[in-house]
């Protein structure tokens, strides 16, 4: 997926199509106008006089309570006085440009005098451009400039004449040509009583790439940007109830509090004049009537409006009043948009019976969500996207989050292209969606792409449905989240007018925190364990920085975080010093006292209580509570002990990550004041503690039937690379009778991730699922009898005859302890095996890796031998790896159970090409390609296409061997891959040392919104680590990225399609490029 910019106008469909006959089916007032591009928008305001004169397009109630209604020919009129007016004033201050005039709109002008201004504007043969009334002198200074707006129609209010002058003033001082001033016309200037007079303005004959209406974004991280809709675009808007489900001619949408100089407010000027719609507003008055919850139900309940447009606040104030809710319960919807709705507000009004839709769309594209559904989902965050709406939902991370990316079709060319993929630009909305776990075609708005706050665990938090929640507390005016880079989140509220004060008042400050901590528990109780605010991150702003806002009302994010840099960082270090100090150390560190006080450390960090031997990471313990158990414990020891604080591990908790190993490792280390031995002594006892656990008392193999003759295989973790290849080949083989498919459980039903896995790569999904052979089993490996029902579980045992284990978590940050409920699977998997009542138990074959290799002379090949502990000590992961394999071995030795254990070296896309586009190479290679160059090495690679390992796992089902390795037998040289792509790409050649600077310098200096988009397109820095200890051990092995070069002598013998593989070769480097192509990857 790469950035380009492309005139959408070159990408329109024309003619447009037919519209499906969905709206006006019951209206005998109403007659639909042409929607195929004869008539501009303001133009079928003459359409509608002439076709449909009694049918109404706006209607308000009165101050008495009666309700007036305007009609089609008195709103033609009122149109055309408009736009004479304007017209008239641009004839008499003429300008020297050639192109169509500008005439920009600042005003807060009630909905009905807005509407048929900014038409009039329009159909006198203008542009309108609509700017908020909310933005800043310097944001309308601008957007002025940036547009050369020759013209613009003001409010005749004071605080908008007060706006305007400081923007004149800054143009001016900007040398800046200023635009023609104009008193904006007010309701009476054009809905003049009892006259029918008035000068038709001529006929457009719009072309269709003819600008018609402007408006800008709301500009959260920068400057607004002016947006631009054509004749064309702007016809495409109206026709999209056309795709909806309900017939919207007559219905009465409530626009009390709609900003018509937003899209939202401009769509629906759109909507009135394609679909007939009646648009229910305020008294046209000025100045007009601010728009405020109370007032705009009663307006709502004496119009008998139908379906609500409105911001999420107003939708929160009536939630909590029971006469509001019995009138929302009446009406055919509430239509929300330009925001979060609080879930809390949503539920209840749901549960009430009140339907809720999102309104979900862009400035540059329109509406997205369809328009209008029969019924609300049931979990009303949720919206589809209309048929005709050209989307690809392009992966954002592993949780299933996508960002949405739309492409051009009959029903939309959005105004902006920034993207292209397989060779189609598009438009790139930078919004996560959220997939519905239970309906497929469903979605959420997750996010911004550039608003995820990712830490340096690896997690990600999305902080406006939290700050949502925070905001709904009647002291906090608005909440800002932050933590990108950092282990947790913290937050900074500024608290409403009457409820502020200086933070630096202490007192204040702690009571302030206590008064808004049930909101905050509401939240936590809602977000993510990673996610979860302590009241240490909570920060107040200070008076001499408040917080700066959007024309919208929204926080300017990156603005705001950078104003309390500081007081952040000050924040996060004083956090790392953070303990439970209120607990009192044990009078002595026996065991027992240690246990004790640890216990009760934990307890109150995790809010809960755990069993001494249970892994607190997998009961909700996450970086911050760690921080906070081990400073209380260090705390401890330097109170009580002579132990150096600086010699005690910083990741002892990670490394001990339950109340008993904590306390024998504190027991031990204040004992011996601190000498305890080396990490790795520490980490190798353990490791060898764990395989005498899952050693002991081994089952008895008891043969009671004769050998079979077909094969029965049970493959775990099918829904990868090698497991989708792996089922694959195996469904295929005429001497396997059955294939177990062992996957963990999961939200989403395994054959949907399993058809997923097997389609991402090229596999015959449809041949595989629908194979009698196949037995898709979710299963909890660790558990007893794999947590499989029993009557399932002994079909198994009698039958399997191979096992291929491949199922492993990866995570690199995590203790050998947190690998426990792995390393307990595959002692179930020999229990399994040796209750087989075959002669001989089922051949295990254990997907282990070159990882273990972390501590050995890699210059030379390592042999395909049991390595020591001391080999694999130093991540959890490698010694998980390592005490499976010493299980296996003494499985097959103490009990009889034939294991080979298999260390697979680096894998490469399928035949198909597919590769994981997360991975360390596709990385390299795109930000190779953003950093116009890539790196040589004179290095050899051993890469194993992920097929053929498949194949040679398969055929190590029937091994003698105990331990094999798994890497072509081949190795080429780098740039054997690497010159082709270079080629391809057109990338110099550079030293490994250059393109790594090269990519250090390109990550310097970066915001947090310029941050989430140059890893989008430079994705090596994500990993910047792991290329920076490749660089570090260069010479230190003859295979690229200091990998260790591993011997397959005896894998060779065990799997023959070894001997004849290819090599790798540029065919093979294209191949992975076509899949990263398909895949939006790479363009």
């Amino acid at each position: 997926m790469e950035s380009q910019t492309f005139n959408p106008d070159s990408l329109k469909i024309v003619p447009l199509p037919a519209l499906p006959n969905t709206q006006g089916l019951s209206s005998s007032t109403f007659c639909q106008p042409p929607l195929d591009g004869t008539l501009a928008i303001s133009e079928m305001w003459d359409w509608h006089a002439e076709h449909s004169p009694e049918h109404p397009v706006f209607m308000h109630s009165d101050d008495d309570g009666s309700i007036s209604t305007l009609y089609w020919p008195e709103a033609r009129r009122a149109l055309h006085r408009a736009g004479c007016l304007v017209k008239n004033f641009v004839v008499a201050h003429p300008t020297t440009r050639s192109r169509k005039p500008i005439v920009s709109i600042l005003t807060s002008s009630d909905t009905i005098t807005y509407t048929t201004v900014m038409l009039g504007v329009q159909r006198a043969g203008f542009v309108s451009f609509a700017i908020s009334s909310r933005n800043s002198p310097a944001a309308v200074a601008h957007l002025l400039t940036t547009t050369s707006s020759e013209y613009i129609l003001i409010g005749r209010d004071q605080n908008l004449q007060d706006l305007l002058s400081a923007a004149f003033q800054l143009m001016q001082d900007a040398n800046t040509p200023l635009p023609f001033k104009m008193p904006i016309p007010i309701f009476e200037d054009l809905f003049v009583e009892g006259a029918t007079d008035f000068v038709p303005l001529p006929p457009l004959n719009a072309d269709w790439d003819e600008p018609m209406v402007m408006m800008h974004s709301s500009g959260t991280t920068a400057f607004p940007k002016p947006i631009t809709w054509t004749h064309y675009r702007q016809i495409n808007v109206g026709r999209i109830p056309y795709y909806g489900e309900q017939d919207l001619t007559g219905v009465k949408f409530a626009c009390h509090s709609l900003a018509i100089f937003h899209a939202i407010g401009i769509i629906q000027t759109c909507f009135s004049a394609s679909v007939g719609n009646i648009m229910t507003a305020f008294k046209p008055q000025s100045p007009a009537r601010v728009p405020a919850p109370d007032i705009m139900i009663d307006a709502v309940r004496i119009t008998k409006s139908e379906v609500l447009l409105c911001v999420p606040s107003f939708v929160e104030e009536w939630s909590k009043s029971p006469e509001s809710v019995e009138v929302l319960r009446q009406t055919k919807g509430v239509f929300y948009g330009g925001g979060p709705l609080a879930k809390e507000a949503g539920d209840l009004l749901r549960d009430a019976g009140v339907q809720i839709f999102t309104m979900y769309g862009t400035s540059e594209y329109g509406v997205m969500n369809l328009i209008l559904p029969n019924k609300a989902h049931h979990d009303w965050e949720y919206f589809s996207l209309p048929k005709p709406l050209k989307a690809r939902l392009m992966p954002f991370d592993e949780e299933g989050h996508v960002q949405l990316v739309l492409l051009p079709s009959e029903y939309q060319v959005p105004s902006v292209l920034n993207v292209v993929i397989d060779g189609i630009p598009g438009y790139d909305t930078n919004d996560v969606l959220a997939p519905h776990p239970t309906d497929p075609g469903f979605y959420k708005l997750f996010g911004r792409a550039d608003e995820q706050i990712m830490h340096s665990t690896g997690e990600k938090t999305n902080p406006v449905p939290l700050e949502a929640i925070l905001n709904l507390d009647p002291r906090i005016q608005c909440a800002v989240m932050f933590g990108r880079g950092k282990f947790t989140t913290g937050v900074i509220v500024e608290p409403k007018p009457e409820f502020r004060f200086d933070p630096v008042d202490h007192a204040k400050l702690a009571e302030f925190k206590s008064l808004i901590w049930p909101t905050v528990e509401k939240m936590n109780s809602y977000a993510p364990q990673h996610s979860r605010l302590f009241k240490e991150m909570v920060m107040v702003v200070s008076p001499s920085k408040p917080f700066v806002y959007t024309a919208k009302g929204t926080p300017r994010r990156v603005a705001i975080i950078n104003d309390y840099a500081d007081e952040i960082e000050a924040l996060y270090a004083a956090a790392d010093e953070a303990t439970e100090d209120d607990l009192s150390p044990p009078s002595n560190w026996s065991y027992d006292a240690a246990k004790e006080f640890i216990r009760a450390v934990v307890t109150r960090v995790l809010e809960h209580s755990v069993n001494d031997n249970d892994d607190i990471f997998q009961h909700g313990c996450d970086s911050l509570e760690a921080t906070w158990i081990r400073n209380s414990v260090v705390h401890a020891l330097r109170e009580t002990t002579e132990v150096n604080p600086r010699t005690i591990p910083g990741n002892f908790v990670y490394q001990n990550p339950t109340v008993d190993s904590l306390a024998s490792f504190v027991s031990g280390l204040a004992s011996s004041n601190g000498q305890e031995g080396s990490a790795q002594d520490q980490a190798v006892a353990f490791m060898r503690s764990m395989v005498e656990k899952y050693t002991h008392d081994l089952p008895k193999h008891v043969p009671s039937s004769p050998a079979p003759t077909e094969e029965v295989i049970l493959v775990s973790g099918t829904t990868g690379s090698l497991g989708s290849s792996l089922l694959d080949q195996l469904i295929k083989m005429p001497s396997v009778r059955k294939v177990y498919a062992f996957n963990r459980k999961s939200r989403t039903p395994l054959a949907e991730r399993q058809r997923e896995g097997l389609e991402e790569r090229g596999y015959d999904a449809d041949g595989i699922l629908g194979s009698e052979k196949l037995s898709l089993v979710e299963t909890t490996m660790e558990d007893e009898k794999l947590g499989l029902p029993t009557e399932l579980y002994n079909e198994i045992r009698t039958s399997v005859t191979h096992i291929i284990h491949n199922a492993w978590p990866v995570n690199f940050n995590l203790s050998l302890r947190s690998f426990e409920p792995s390393v307990r699977g595959v002692r179930h998997l020999i229990d399994l095996a040796l209750g087989s009542p075959h002669p001989v138990p089922p051949q295990i074959v254990f997907v282990s890796s070159i990882g273990v290799f972390r501590d050995i002379d890699v210059s030379k090949p390592v042999v395909e031998r049991p390595l020591d502990a001391k080999v694999a000590a130093g991540s959890g992961y490698s010694e998980s790896k390592w005490v499976s394999e010493s299980i296996l071995s003494i499985a097959t030795k103490e009990a009889g159970v034939p294991t080979v254990s298999t260390r697979v070296g680096q894998m490469t896309g399928a035949v198909s090409g597919a590769w994981n586009a997360q991975e360390w190479f596709p990385s390299l290679l795109k930000s190779s390609i953003h950093l116009g160059c890539v790196p040589t090495l004179d290095k050899t690679i051993s890469w194993i296409p992920v097929d053929a390992a498949a194949t040679a796992f398969i055929e190590m089902r029937t091994s003698k061997s105990s331990t094999l390795h798994l890497a072509h037998p081949r190795p080429v040289a780098w740039s054997a891959v690497v010159e082709p792509l270079a080629t391809e790409f057109n990338l110099a050649q550079v030293s490994y040392d250059e393109w790594m600077a090269r990519l250090e310098k390109s990550g310097r200096g970066l915001s947090a919104e310029s941050e989430v988009a140059m890893m989008r397109h430079n994705p090596a820095l994500k990993i910047f680590d792991f290329f920076k200890d490749a660089q570090n051990g260069i010479d230190r092995s003859p295979e690229a990225m200091a990998l260790p070069q591993m011997d397959v002598t005896e894998a060779q013998v065990s799997a023959p399609s070894l001997r004849t593989l290819p090599q790798l070769s540029g065919r093979d480097a294209m191949n992975w490029v076509a899949y990263w192509r398909k895949l939006g990857f790479l363009a």
